[in-house]
């Protein structure tokens, strides 16, 4: 059998990049074969990793070579297949002790007296993270090791038992019925330091709701109340059951736009992280509006460049332009 061994040596006492050179062979899959020396059974693929890891070593100041070698001692290939196995073995036995204290929880008696949602969504959350464990370990046993079926069927086991899990009823309360016309030239105001939710419902309000909205942001404690508050506890225009505050302000407002239905579910997922939509836009406007929030530190220079990028989303969604 063909083996390729990366041999290195870092000229470097900082810690940060050892862990970094772990991380990547961890990552590659390969396994230490003797100090400084790293083995992986050959293959295009993993040749090339190795090569970008050499490269990735020498900019760190450090030495790096790859050689590819063909065993032709029997007792050395099964050295080294019993090395990767037993790495191997290693992983799958965590991820498996894992999924076992998960199906544990699942059975407890408090458990099964019908679980609270936010419950159900921590047990799916760790339930969603042991399968990409088990997934990253499944894409570097290149030995095949024997756990991996065992380890498969218990993850089975546990989807299932979740599957089964009814949520405890929760107190529901609909968002009210409003007329878009009692509500113009309106002051509104919400929380100071706007992020996703209150940034897209401000953009909401002044696009589809009350074009001459004018804003007020502040502390909690120092909202005016001769405003009218959106996104704060106990306000009309705000989370309501499993809604954050753009799907209330849709629903109050009976916009009903396929375009804002996306948007909302966006906003659903960064607001409220219960993965209920899996928008894959999220994570990126997510990023986009923290990096507004943390650049720009004054909330109304963050609606105005938020709401064009909103505009650019709602046209994309819609392929339709906004009036000015």
């Amino acid at each position: 059998m063909k083996w390729l061994f990366l041999v290195h040596q870092l000229q470097t006492s900082n810690s940060r990049e050892r862990v970094k050179v772990w991380r990547l062979t961890k990552k590659a899959g390969a396994v230490l074969y003797r100090n400084s020396v790293y083995v992986l059974p050959f293959g295009k693929e993993r040749l090339e990793d190795f090569q970008w890891l050499c490269q990735q070593i020498k900019g760190s100041k450090g030495e790096a070579s790859v050689f590819v070698s063909e065993s032709h001692d029997q007792n050395e290939d099964k050295t080294l297949r019993a090395l990767f196995k037993s790495t191997r073995e290693e992983e799958y036995a965590a991820v498996l002790s894992s999924v076992e204290r998960l199906l544990e929880r699942i059975g407890s008696p408090k458990a099964q007296q019908q679980p609270s949602r936010s419950l159900i969504k921590n047990l799916s959350k760790a339930a969603k993270q042991l399968n990409r464990s088990f997934a990253d370990i499944q894409r570097v046993d290149f030995i095949g090791t024997p756990s991996s079926k065992k380890v498969g069927r218990t993850l089975e086991e546990l989807e299932a038992r979740l599957a089964g899990f009814k949520p405890r009823p929760e107190p529901h309360t609909s968002a009210k019925r409003y007329d878009r016309k009692a509500f113009q030239g309106k002051v509104w105001t919400t929380r100071e330091h706007i992020h996703i939710d209150r940034l897209c419902s401000a953009w909401l309000i002044r696009r589809f709701v009350d074009r001459k909205a004018k804003f007020i942001f502040a502390p909690e404690s120092k909202l005016p109340q001769n405003a009218v508050q959106f996104d704060v506890f106990g306000a009309e225009f705000s989370h309501h059951g499993e809604d954050c505050t753009f799907e209330t302000l849709l629903k109050s407002f009976q916009l009903k736009d396929k375009a804002l239905a996306s948007i909302a579910e966006n906003v659903h997922d960064i607001d409220v992280k219960d993965e209920k939509f899996n928008r894959v836009e999220a994570a990126g406007l997510d990023a986009v509006v923290r990096g507004l929030s943390h650049s720009l530190r004054d909330d109304h220079k963050v609606l105005e460049a938020g709401s064009m990028i909103l505009d650019a989303l709602y046209a994309n969604f819609s392929n339709k332009k906004l009036k000015a």
